[in-house]
This record gives structure tokens, sequence and C-alpha cells, in this order.
């Protein structure tokens, strides 16, 4: 992919990664990462929902990215508070009390619809401290909350969704943004077909942008990327890119 914002896209540290942001209370939360210009100096804004394994290294190198390519104030709310999805949760055939723990935390954290009060407030922080624009981006499990929060047009001004969790082509009805889909093999193809053919209809479908990463698996732009990995880096610097470019589109735009 060739733009200007491949220009201007930081290389990407493989190992020994030093994030260029600090964490901070933010938007009434008592912890977020938080990188980038002053928002009243740049006029954007950019919040980023993790996946449920919560901060990464990867995840952070990806915000500084953006942070510059996109020229914005990106914040990394702690929405799970510290109360990640245990690794050991991920592994298959789960002893009985490591499922009623993961069943349990399930149950207690993992509803998106439970955060969207708090996205809308971190919007309206970066907004009072002078964002102008503010996109929303959500990583797996923060694919879904990202989505169910760009159905308001006053909070949001564009979302992506990157190899995202829970994908419900019913949900691409309520969307109101420019939205971006970088998919993953591992999802339903035919559910995220039907997700972007719903988003052609709206008046904003020319901004949209969709890109399946079919040699990657779920993950691989987040927490469970392997950055020493020769296909998965290349495919983590595509979709930084493009997302840089479609944010500095929409959000150029008026």
């Amino acid at each position: 992919m060739t733009s200007s914002a491949c220009c201007s896209i930081p290389a990407v540290v493989i190992q020994g990664y030093e994030k260029k942001g600090d964490y901070s209370p933010y938007g009434g939360l008592d912890k977020a990462y938080v990188v980038g210009p002053d928002p009243k100096d740049s006029g954007r804004a950019i919040i980023i929902v993790y996946d449920v394994l919560g901060y990464s290294t990867q995840g952070l190198q990806g915000a500084d990215i953006l942070a510059q390519s996109v020229n914005a104030r990106v914040v990394i709310p702690d929405f799970l508070r510290g109360d990640y999805y245990d690794h050991a949760w991920l592994k298959p055939d789960l002893p009985s009390d490591l499922k009623e723990r993961m069943l349990q935390w399930r149950a207690e954290r993992a509803s998106p619809l439970q955060y969207l009060e708090e996205v809308a407030t971190i919007a309206n922080s970066l907004k009072a401290a002078g964002a102008k624009k503010v996109a929303l981006i959500g990583f797996c499990w923060g694919g879904k909350v990202a989505t169910l929060a760009g159905t308001d047009p006053d909070i949001v001004d564009a979302v992506v969704s990157i190899h995202p969790g829970a994908v419900d082509p019913n949900d691409a009805e309520g969307v109101a943004v420019p939205f971006a889909l970088y998919d993953s093999k591992d999802e339903d193809k035919e559910k995220c077909d039907a997700f972007v053919k719903t988003l052609e209809s709206k008046p904003f479908a020319a901004k949209n942008e969709r890109k399946r990463y079919d040699t990657m698996h779920h993950g691989w732009a987040a927490a469970r990327g392997n950055l020493e990995d020769e296909e998965n880096l290349k495919q983590f610097k595509d979709v930084f890119e493009r997302m840089s470019a479609f944010l500095n589109k929409v959000l150029d735009s008026e």
C-alpha cells in the first residue's frame, strides 16, 4: 500500500521496545496509557479499546505509531481495571476450576455494553481538552465495544475494528460513522462480508475500508502478535499503515 502515512510510520521495534507515553488517570478512570500531542494543538484524538488480555508491548507500540502518524492524542483506558483475561484460560480443555473462574470472569467483565458510557466519557474528556474529532479503535473484544459505540456520531467520528470478536452483521445497522474493518483468517468470513455489505448502504460508504488478512491469526496486531515472525511483522506494519491512512482521511474530512 502506498500513502502519505507509509512515509510517516515509525519503524516497528521487534524486541526491547520502549514506550513513548505514560500511564495516568484519565476520564474518571484510575489508569490509562496516554501518548501524543496535546489535542488542543492537533485537534485530533484516538481512543483504543484493548483486547481482553489488557495492555501489551505490541499494543503500546501501535498506540505510539498512531500518535505520530495521525498526529493525535492517543488514550488506551484501562476499562478492565487490571482484571484481565488470564493467559492460562487460553489453553484448550481447561480443568473445571479454571473453567469456572473463566466463565465467572466473562459474566462479570466481558459484556461490551457495560463500557459504552465510559467510552463516551473518555471521548467527551478529549473534546473538552481541545479535540475536534475523535476516532475509536478496538482490538478483538475491543472491536465489539468500538462497533457498538460507533452508533453515535456525537461521540466518535470514526471506528476501526481489528481482528474483532463476536462479529454480528446486525451491528452494522447501527453504525453511524466511517468504519474500517481488518479481519483475520480466524474471524467468520461470511459474517464479516455481511457486516461490510450492510455498511455499503451508509451515506459515508465511500470512506469505509476493509481488508481481510488471510495469513494472520486472531490477535496478530495486538497482544498475540509475534513480531519476531517475518509474516506477522509484515502484516503488523501493513495494518497500521492502512489504519493511519484511513484515520488521516476521515479526520481531515468535514
